[in-house]
């Protein structure tokens, strides 16, 4: 069990505000009398029981001395010595809560008594205890006697949380060293003794004096502790007997047969001896004629950290206490604060694990809070408490509730109390719910006892509901994923059933199948959508089996096409006359290429068709045959089943083409005799150009002679200059065309062009 899961509970029901020690009928605390002491002969009874019954420690205390779970000291000079590292200052609130937390712990391993000193106990090694002079103020009570309230808060916090934990407190009043503070100690006896018995504690036993030989006064001494027999006699009568009450001696030592005799548990030290003299020690004591006369308990609450001492005095059917002093370092021992109160040393786990082993696990007991019956497959919360042999909630601890083939497992909580959701998984009727809990260890050792409940419980037959949960939207030609939930009342989910899901109705239906997970949900796909565009619906059948109704669902679904883009690729210019190839790339959202689409490419009033390749691509040619200028220019798929229509635009520019003239007139020519000019026109020296109009000339400047021909079908023009008038010799001819919207301007002159003088004329 984590001590941290008790911790909360166990200051909340601990701690109990104090008024003035002087007035001790205020100070009982609440929730007083789960662990309730009392004495059988020489063996310990707790709440009417044997403690430990079937093991070592039968009838036994075992115990720890904790003297300085409440500890302060008063010294200005030297309380800076119990510093906590971390705060670097002594806090004797953190102290006692820091203990309290661990209660629980310690009761876990069977620790049934512990040892709380109203002086503390030696803090420090320097002076020795006992011996020396003593410098720190460590005392519950005041000079007169009466008590301090700061004290009885803390004390009252322990005692309260030990009844909590089936654990007896011994009160320890006075310790060597501390007690001359107190100048009227029968009146702090008075007063400890009515603060205890207003208080109602159950759980508490009484040490007058730690070591009464060690060094006290006459009234807690008097010479081998003789006066401790009137102390002794005090606490029983004015408690009216019901605080037992005992004196302890120094290590080794065995008490006197007079206070033997008045005692109520005889207490004995085994600090400095081994543990066969431990066991010489308790031999001698139970043949005293005091103790023959009268058995009574007796407790060793005070030794060393030896398990063997420990074991020996077990032997010796004696119960047997851990001293551990430790260092004033916040790790070891249990004595020198600051005090680290954990489980935390070999020391201590040696301890402690020996404890649990003779202790036994504690027996446990489970009382079901839950419901008798619930429908099939729907989950009932059911619920249980454990707690052990003194009625204490036992938190942190694993209970399995099993209905059939259905289990859960779940811990308690701080209240004991465990609860989890258990879903009947068999057919309806009669059953039957356990719950169990398999015990509980810590180091391979058997801490709390298994324990086992079981009740009649009923299993009713179940509604169902099925939710659709698949896709709303479908892209035909894409995998569409189909689900749905199927559940009692909407809520547990219902695994392995068959489930019908379906796209569309009629003669389009298209439908898969099944079978429901853990979480309820069934889902399947069909390979590729195939409906009409727009709004449809999907279907979701359980049919029912011997254990649950049947269902269905139906919703709207939206039954679309793949997105796509296009974009152009191919040239955004060209000539008149010259063929262009566009080109355009069509692909989908994913970026993923369409094949086998058609696109449309659409230049002006032109038109051509492609289907795209594996990569997406399409192209075609066009000529543009157009007047120069700038066109638009779309590329357009205009959507199938499966991809929606997209466009691509662009900005084409038509160009002139361009051209070539050439001469092919006469070259020889005579003045006055008519000349015959002709010029081919051709686009890129190649494609003849008709009706086109070409200027032909000869000469040139003041001289030159033209006449105009339209070109035919060849790109031919031809025409005649009537009389040649034209410098004798060499000259040049020539052919102009002046372009048009569709081509270039054109020119060309050829020469030399000879001309000869008429006859009988010499120019």
């Amino acid at each position: 069990m984590a001590v941290g899961a008790l911790t909360v509970l166990l200051l909340a029901a601990c701690i109990t505000s104090l008024k003035s020690a002087t007035q001790p009928a205020t100070a009982a605390p609440s929730g007083t009398g789960h662990t309730v002491v009392a004495i059988q002969g020489t063996r310990f009874l707790v709440n009417g029981e044997l403690t430990s019954p079937g093991k070592p420690a039968e009838g036994l205390l075992l115990n720890t001395r904790m003297a300085q779970a409440i500890f302060d000291d008063e010294n200005s000079d030297t309380v800076a010595e119990w510093a906590y590292p971390d705060a670097r200052k002594w806090d004797p609130q953190r102290n006692t809560n820091e203990f309290v937390a661990l209660l629980p712990s310690y009761a876990q391993h069977g620790i049934r008594l512990i040892t709380v000193g109203l002086q503390g106990g030696c803090p420090s090694t320097n002076p020795p205890c006992p011996g020396g002079d003593h410098p720190w103020i460590v005392s519950a009570f005041n000079a007169d006697g009466s008590l301090k309230s700061a004290w009885m808060n803390r004390l009252n916090q322990v005692i309260t949380a030990a009844d909590h934990n089936g654990i007896v407190v011994m009160v320890q009043f006075f310790y060597h060293g501390q007690n001359q503070r107190v100048l009227d100690q029968p009146a702090a006896v008075g007063n400890i003794i009515d603060w205890l018995v207003t208080g109602g504690y159950t759980n508490v036993l009484v040490e007058t004096a730690n070591e009464c030989d060690a060094g006290f006064s006459d009234y807690l001494d008097g010479g081998n502790c003789a006066n401790e027999v009137n102390v002794i006699k005090q606490v029983q009568a004015r408690s009216g007997g019901k605080l037992k009450v005992s004196v302890s001696w120094k290590g080794g030592e065995q008490p006197s047969d007079e206070v033997i005799a008045e005692e109520d548990i005889v207490l004995l030290h085994g600090n400095g001896i081994n543990g066969t003299q431990l066991q010489a020690l308790i031999a001698s004591t139970k043949n005293a004629a005091a103790y023959k006369a009268d058995p009574k308990p007796i407790v060793v609450n005070e030794d060393s950290t030896s398990t063997d001492n420990m074991n020996a005095s077990v032997a010796a059917g004696v119960s047997w206490g851990y001293l551990d002093t430790g260092t004033n370092n916040y790790q070891d021992g249990f004595q020198r604060p600051p005090v680290n109160w954990t489980i935390n040393t070999d020391a201590k786990k040696a301890f402690f694990d020996n404890a649990l082993r003779l202790a036994g696990p504690a027996r446990t007991k489970i009382a079901y809070s839950g419901p008798s019956g619930a429908d099939f497959n729907d989950a009932a919360t059911v619920g249980a408490t454990l707690t052990d042999v003194w009625d204490n909630a036992l938190p942190a601890m694993p209970l399995t509730f099993t209905l059939g083939s259905s289990v859960c497992a779940v811990r308690t909580n701080k209240s004991g109390q465990a609860s989890c959701l258990l879903t009947p998984r068999g057919a309806a009727g009669s059953s039957s719910l356990s719950i169990a809990f398999e015990g509980a260890g810590i180091d391979a050792l058997e801490q709390f006892a298994a324990a086992s409940e079981s009740v009649p419980f009923t299993v009713l037959k179940e509604q169902t509901t099925l939710t659709y949960e698949g896709d709303t939207t479908v892209i035909n030609g894409s995998r569409a994923n189909l689900s749905a939930s199927l559940a009692e009342d909407g809520i547990t989910p219902i695994a392995q059933r068959a489930i019908a899901l379906t796209l569309g109705s009629g003669n389009t239906a298209q439908s898969c199948q099944a079978t429901s997970n853990a979480q309820g949900q069934a889902a399947c796909s069909l390979i590729a959508a195939g409906q009409a565009v727009g709004s449809g619906t999907v279907s979701a059948t359980f049919a029912g089996d011997a254990f649950y109704l049947a269902a269905e669902s139906r919703s709207g679904v939206e039954v679309v096409t793949i997105h796509s883009g296009l974009s152009y690729t191919g040239p955004l210019s060209g000539d008149v006359d010259d063929a262009v190839t566009l080109t355009a790339r069509l692909s989908s959202d994913s970026e993923s290429a369409i094949p086998d689409a058609t696109l449309t490419f659409t230049l002006g009033s032109l038109h051509c068709t492609a289907a795209t390749d594996t990569t997406g691509a399409a192209s075609c040619a066009i000529t543009p045959n157009q007047a120069a200028g700038t066109y638009p220019l779309t590329a357009a798929f205009a959507g199938d089943a499966r991809f929606g229509a997209a466009t691509a635009s662009a900005t084409f520019a038509v160009t002139k083409e361009e051209t070539k003239v050439t001469y092919t007139g006469a070259t020889t020519l005579r003045n006055g005799d008519s000349a015959q000019l002709a010029a081919t026109l051709t686009a890129d020296g190649v494609r003849p150009l008709s009706g086109r109009s070409l200027t032909l000339g000869i000469g040139s400047m003041s001289t030159t002679q033209t006449c105009t021909a339209a070109t035919n079908q060849a790109g031919s023009a031809a025409c005649s200059i009537v009389s040649v008038n034209q410098p004798v010799g060499a000259g040049v001819a020539s052919a102009t065309f002046g372009g048009d919207d569709r081509c270039l301007r054109g020119n060309r002159q050829s020469g030399p062009l000879g001309v000869a003088a008429s006859p009988g004329v010499n120019r």
